[in-house]
């Protein structure tokens, strides 16, 4: 029983070792900064008095955020800005943009001496438009992947980010579609 107990302390001992220096350890900072570029699209159903109407928009984003680990990796939280711009804006056209806060848990793998983080994400926060008096509850969840490249400089995409937003005035909810691509620094090591 002795042997038997000391044989599974020096595998568990071996195991706990082995885990902290796993493949999948980030060696990036903790904070990070990040600007993206994308589409963002928007359907808005059977709105009163206009009926049914979508746009497509251009959308610069900027985000700042943490991870509690100490490292670019595991739970993080952040806060974003974005604004969405269409073509037809200078005749007119709509305009809106989101602050929200941005939740998620960030997985961390080598890529030889490369970094590559995939990060699914929630966030919630405000919605509204600037060609009217609209604005509401905007929600969504996506994915980001990330490629270090050097030192805690990255490459971001996001292949796809599904929301909603409803306006507190009319009482409707829009569905978006948001895709996008940027880079970002990790830093605070």
């Amino acid at each position: 029983m002795k042997r038997a107990t000391a044989v599974a302390g020096i595998v568990l001992g071996f195991a706990c070792a082995s885990t902290s220096a796993r493949a999948d350890d980030s060696t990036r900072g903790p904070a990070y900064v990040q600007g993206t570029v994308g589409i963002n699209f928007w359907d808005f159903p059977g709105l009163p008095f206009i009926g049914d109407y979508s746009w497509t928009g251009f959308d610069p984003t900027i985000e700042f955020g943490f991870h509690f680990s100490g490292k670019h990796q595991g739970l993080s939280l952040g806060i974003r800005q974005s604004f969405i711009i269409t073509a037809s804006n200078i005749l007119g056209g709509h305009a809106a943009g989101t602050t929200v806060g941005r939740g998620g848990y960030d997985f961390a793998f080598k890529a030889g001496s490369m970094e590559v983080n995939v990060d699914p994400f929630l966030t919630i926060g405000a919605g509204y438009v600037f060609d009217g008096p609209h604005a509401g509850l905007q929600m969504s969840t996506g994915l980001d992947v990330k490629l270090f490249l050097t030192g805690g400089f990255y490459l971001v995409a996001r292949p796809v980010e599904l929301g909603f937003q409803c306006l507190h005035d009319s009482g409707r909810c829009a569905f978006a579609y948001l895709a996008g691509v940027g880079a970002g620094f990790a830093f605070g090591n």
